[in-house]
């Protein structure tokens, strides 16, 4: 008897369905059906800036603010110095209930990335933005110049404004004694004012103080460019602005705030001193800082050779 080649259906394979013709496997593509693995290349990293690129984002910016009517500039550096001054009276209450310096100073960066938001105007960061506008060719020196002295005005204003407020609110209008966080901000100042008690050299260490400040600071509208996403311009900016404030560095946007308040909650430091022994010579510095390091060095290397 011949042996069957009839199989039931139970005995038949079970057919595969074939994938589809355009499936791809994960980061590669298909050619006529068949899947091609991704290679290294075909990975491009959106969100990094080159420092070319970033430097001709930098000059646009510039021409940007060179356009604001100076009612404009006014009011944006008005506007601006409140948020620093949120976030260095944020650290001193931070020092207040035992905190240490240099780790407070890690939040100070809050106050920068909120104005920087908002669009505020900052004149530290303007050291660094307006000259790089104009080794563009796009900015003239003279209006580098008036940016520079409406942005500060507007700073200044908005320090005194802001440091009366806190003040008049936190004392009662003076009724009540001044807070830890007021005292702090008080020992501070005397703090900041202390160049006097070493003279010339003190004066020009108050320079030096400047120049390492803004040396950083004004790298923040620089990083800024380097990133296209929210989270990583936050994230580049921060590490400048925490950098500088944890060491303890000078920036006169801040003591416009610290200075008026320190006084008002009972400091032992007079306005020829603020002015003398910290407000011209930090500012010097804070020029110095941007306009060499940054705007002049940092720039011309990358843009003669991008």
């Amino acid at each position: 008897m011949k042996a069957s080649h009839t199989m039931s259906e139970t005995d038949k394979p079970i057919p595969q369905e074939a994938p589809p013709v355009n499936h791809p496997v994960a980061g590669g593509s298909t050619i006529a059906g068949n899947p091609v693995p991704a290679k290294s290349s075909d990975f491009t990293v959106l969100d990094a800036v080159p420092p070319a690129q970033m430097g001709r984002d930098i000059a646009e910016d510039a021409v940007k603010k060179d356009k604001f009517t100076t009612s404009n500039i006014l009011i944006r550096g008005f506007l601006c110095t409140p948020f620093l001054a949120y976030a260095t009276a944020l650290s001193a209450l931070l020092v207040a209930q035992g905190w240490s310096s240099a780790a407070a100073g890690l939040i100070f960066p809050v106050g920068y990335i909120m104005l920087a938001t908002l669009g505020f105007e900052m004149a530290t960061g303007s050291f660094s933005v307006m000259p790089i506008g104009m080794y563009a060719g796009r900015v003239k020196a003279w209006r580098v110049v008036r940016n520079w002295s409406w942005t500060l005005l507007g700073n200044l204003l908005g320090g005194l404004f802001f440091a009366w407020l806190l003040w008049f609110s936190l004392t009662k209008g003076g009724a009540a004694a001044p807070p830890g966080v007021l005292t702090t901000l008080a020992h501070l100042a005397e703090k900041k004012a202390s160049y006097v008690d070493y003279g010339a050299i003190g004066w020009l260490a108050a320079v030096g103080m400047g120049i390492l400040c803004n040396w950083l600071v004004s790298l923040a509208p620089v990083f800024a460019k380097a990133a296209r996403s929210v989270p990583g311009k936050v994230m580049l900016m921060w590490f400048p602005l925490a950098t500088f404030f944890a060491l303890g560095f000078e920036h006169t946007v801040v003591n416009m705030f610290v200075f008026p308040v320190g006084i008002l909650a009972g400091a032992e430091v007079t306005l020829y001193d603020w002015w003398m022994w910290n407000q011209i010579p930090v500012t010097l510095g804070n020029i110095l800082g941007a306009l060499i390091f940054n705007a002049t060095l940092w720039y011309y290397t990358h843009s003669i050779n991008p």
